[in-house]
């Protein structure tokens, strides 16, 4: 294998002394030849260390990394004990390791003196992973760290991401694909031909984009956010799901006469009672008379448990509409028509017109902000081949599982526009005979 040659966004990061370094990078850049090489110069500057690379699996970082490091190796000193079943190597008395996260349970006690994650946006779970074990094993070595990916919507990696922008400890960084100056023009610009323009922006230039496999790719903080304003004359009602191991969950709906909804009351509170759950969404809706509330229609025993303490919960409609393959994306699609702004159609609030508005809309009323980042960063699973599934990868919220989404889902389908019923009117035929009119 040739000698490594860090290309100038290589050399850059190289020569930086930040504790964590973060490279967010299009395909194709070289992020992994950086870390690989990284993790050598560590090893043999540094012996007796311990360097650790994860990968979102085990497998990927045997196909990703491990055939790069063995070729790389014996340009940086003496290589002994290598194992091909568990990815380990020394290195002039340190030892490397490649390992995947869905096994990070299993660094608990290490003492890591350089780690790298690679692919870190593609990680479920990630909060977890770091916080409870991978950051405590650099604690005693004052280890350091370089993790790389390309970006995945908002997700924890963009949170990171922007720490290095901030934060005396972390240093990051955005690099193009065509930042790397061996990686073909033609490749570049036949991949922009072939790709949708956010798959692109996303892929290869390393864009943080809310769009690319999310459930929502149509919400726009700029369209669907608005100030709050006097909801008179409005009707209300829920959505509610319910929670155990994770939050329960609750958003009120203003609806207005033309069936515009307005999300204008968050709900997401973990532990507490039935009673105090049921208290509080009692004190937010105070003087608004009566509220229909639609729930998980999964909530069995949850239904009369909060009937005992006043709060009539009623099981959200199941019927499936045509073309979606199953229930939950039905709900998903049902919210997206609704997002979508329509050419021509005017919302009045006593804030002013919207023109070519959408029919849903959220007031940034207190809460707001959970529901914010839960909408951006819902995603479907993703399948080995690079699709997508119709099933909702809830692991990626770190305070539960995207609940005021599920709690919005609820309210979706259930809710029917009343209709409107004129044989209560009197009969004014007479009148209008006689030029009343």
């Amino acid at each position: 294998m040739e000698p490594f040659n860090p290309h100038p966004g290589q050399l850059e990061v190289i020569k930086d002394n930040h504790r964590w370094r973060l490279v967010n990078c299009g395909r194709r850049w070289g992020k992994t030849t950086l870390a690989v090489n990284e993790m050598l110069a560590f090893a043999s500057m540094k012996p007796k260390s311990l360097v650790v690379y994860y990968a979102p699996t085990f497998a990927q970082a045997r196909d990703i990394a491990w055939r790069m490091l063995k070729g790389y190796a014996p340009q940086y000193g003496r290589i002994s004990n290598v194992n091909e079943s568990r990815l380990e190597v020394k290195v002039n008395e340190s030892e490397i390791w490649l390992r995947g996260v869905e096994n990070y349970e299993s660094a608990r006690g290490l003492g890591i003196h350089f780690l790298v994650i690679d692919e870190i946006a593609m990680m479920r779970n990630w909060y977890n992973i770091w916080e409870e074990v991978l950051r405590a094993t650099t604690a005693d070595t004052k280890g350091q760290g370089l993790f790389c990916s390309t970006p995945k919507g908002y997700n924890h990696w963009h949170d990171l991401w922007e720490q290095g922008q901030k934060e005396s400890e972390y240093k990051s960084w955005t690099f193009k694909s065509e930042d790397n100056p061996h990686l073909a023009k033609e490749e570049i610009a036949l991949a922009k031909k072939e790709l949708r323009s956010e798959a692109f922006e996303q892929e290869w230039e390393a864009q943080f984009r809310s769009t690319v496999g999310l459930a929502h790719p149509q919400f726009e903080r700029r369209i669907h956010l608005i100030e709050p304003f006097e909801l008179k004359d409005y009707s209300f009602a829920r959505g509610f799901d319910f929670g155990s191991a994770h939050p329960t969950a609750s958003v009120r709906v203003a609806i207005d006469g033309d069936d515009n909804w307005f999300v204008d009351a968050y709900y997401k509170v973990p532990g507490l009672t039935i009673q105090e759950h049921a208290n509080a969404i009692m004190s937010q809706d105070y003087g608004k008379g009566f509220i229909p509330i639609w729930g998980d229609p999964s909530g069995g025993q949850w239904f009369t448990e909060f009937s005992q303490h006043n709060l009539h919960i009623q099981p959200a409609n199941k019927e499936i509409g045509t073309g979606a393959r199953n229930w939950v994306e039905y709900c998903v699609e049902t919210i997206n028509q609704r997002l979508k702004p329509i050419p021509g159609h005017v919302v009045m609030t006593s804030n002013g017109k919207i023109d070519n508005a959408p029919k849903l809309f959220f007031l940034k009323n207190p809460g707001h902000e959970k529901l914010v980042s839960e909408i951006e960063n819902l995603r479907w699973k993703d399948t080995k081949e690079g699709g997508v599934l119709p099933t909702l990868d809830e692991n990626l919220d770190r305070d539960g599982h995207f609940d005021l989404m599920a709690a919005l889902r609820y309210f979706a389908v259930s809710y029917k526009k009343p209709a409107f019923d004129d044989t209560d009117l009197p009969d004014d035929t007479k009148m209008f005979k006689e030029g009343y009119y």
